[in-house]
């Protein structure tokens, strides 16, 4: 939220144009003395005061892109739908419905049950048949009367005494709600650890029937088979789908369930092949590349840049000795203007491993003549391979690094050599490779004139 809103350039003007900003920290003194005075139960919450010290509005939680969270500030700025404008309003309109459930919300995100509450059921006093508007609800449209039905089920259900009744009763009321899987999802929450096992399996089967290819749904069902211990062969079979389902991508939270109860049927050498060492190194292989492919993305458009350095700094803490993740992120930071860093991590101190390897050296040189850097010793590394691989191949990167150093009468001279032992499908790439060579000794001769 920091870098993406607070610290980006491109918001500056309209923060210290209407706001003066303070930072409230825990541990601090000021800190919690403002945590405590406005009752603050969750992080990030942005609040809003007047200069009379009074609450204007508030907006819990971030979630991006910025410009969506910039929409939100300059709604409150113009006083539309604040908890100002609200209050004031609802207290002349106290049957104002739309002016009662928008306030019902604000209390609602701040975690104030009790006010939250009251309100909401206010909306269905004045509105008990729905007739009276809508809302949305995520890209769909509710009335007001279901939603507040909707939120008041949510708020019980999950309280310190979890009492499912409310909750059940929407679902009952609304079968063809467009809340409907929320509303499941949220009674999932008290059968997750309350409930008798029948109550709890008529509920889950239901659940589980209704959205049988959401790896979540499925999910809770074994969490709670897991809690159990019992009914450990329909755990089994709901996780082994949920493998299914996301075997392209699988989730370490959903295997870990699907070991545990191998565990729990005393299968250790299931669970250490659905959860083990190899699960865990296909991970961190998935992460390298995501974190190489992030990189590579961002320094690519030239922004972001600082975020891709660190990525690819942790891609190369998760493989320090992968050659593809070294060349890259030399590449990467090349990029940046930081060849010195490029070096450290891909430079001569790297080759040293790889003396003995024509393929990594070869690799290597042609790295560094393509960057026109860190010549020298890229001209050592062909060499090298040429010398334990003799291949037009070898001979072409040696050609390379003699051109990039300006040498063209020995560059020539591999480049000749690739011709020679090249294969007739090949020799066209080398012997264009020489017309370059033989064009830059003309125009040397002529500069020298």
């Amino acid at each position: 939220m920091d870098q993406q809103f607070y610290q980006n350039e491109k918001y500056q003007e309209f923060l210290n144009s209407n706001f003066v900003l303070f930072r409230a920290t825990r541990e601090e003194k000021i800190g919690d003395e403002t945590f405590k005075r406005f009752n603050v139960l969750a992080t990030p919450t942005v609040m809003a005061i007047g200069s009379d010290g009074s609450e204007v509005d508030w907006h819990v939680g971030y979630s991006p892109p910025a410009d969506k969270f910039l929409e939100k500030l300059e709604q409150t700025v113009k006083g539309i739908d604040t908890f100002k404008s609200l209050s004031e309003t609802y207290a002349k309109k106290p049957k104002n419905v739309e002016v009662v459930f928008k306030l019902a919300q604000k209390y609602d995100r701040r975690y104030n049950e009790k006010k939250a509450l009251e309100l909401y059921r206010q909306v269905l006093a004045i509105g008990p048949e729905g007739k009276m508007g809508t809302t949305d609800y995520r890209e769909e449209k509710v009335t007001y009367t279901e939603y507040a039905e909707f939120s008041i089920g949510t708020m019980k259900v999950k309280s310190r005494k979890s009492d499912p009744e409310p909750i059940k009763a929407f679902i009952k009321r609304h079968p063809e709600s467009k809340m409907l899987k929320s509303a499941y999802g949220s009674l999932s929450y008290y059968y997750r650890a309350r409930g008798s096992k029948e109550k709890t399996a008529a509920f889950y089967e239901d659940y589980t029937s209704r959205w049988p290819e959401d790896p979540n749904v499925l999910s809770s069902y074994v969490s709670r088979i897991i809690r159990d211990k019992d009914n450990f062969d329909r755990g089994i079979e709901l996780a082994e789908k949920i493998k299914e389902i996301m075997k392209y991508n699988p989730d370490p939270a959903y295997m870990k369930s699907l070991a545990e109860l191998c565990i729990l049927k005393e299968d250790k050498d299931k669970a250490e092949e659905v959860y083990g060492g190899t699960f865990m190194e296909e991970q961190v292989s998935n992460l390298f590349d995501n974190l190489i492919d992030y990189a590579n993305f961002w320094v690519g458009k030239d922004t972001n840049v600082e975020s891709a350095e660190e990525m690819i700094d942790l891609a190369l803490k998760l493989k320090p000795d992968s050659d593809y993740g070294v060349r890259t992120a030399a590449s990467i930071y090349i990029k940046l203007d930081k060849l010195e860093k490029a070096l450290n991590v891909f430079g001569p101190e790297f080759i040293k491993e790889y003396m003995d390897q024509p393929g990594a050296l070869s690799r290597y040189a042609w790295f560094w003549a393509n960057k026109e850097e860190n010549l020298e010793s890229a001209l050592k590394a062909a060499k090298k391979s040429v010398e334990l691989n003799p291949s037009d191949r070898t001979w072409d990167t040696v050609s390379l690094v003699y051109t990039k150093l300006k040498k063209y009468s020995e560059a020539l001279k591999a480049a000749e050599k690739a011709v020679e032992i090249a294969d007739e499908g090949v020799k066209a790439r080398y012997k264009n490779r020489i017309k370059k060579i033989k064009k830059a000794i003309e125009e040397e001769k002529k500069e020298k004139k």
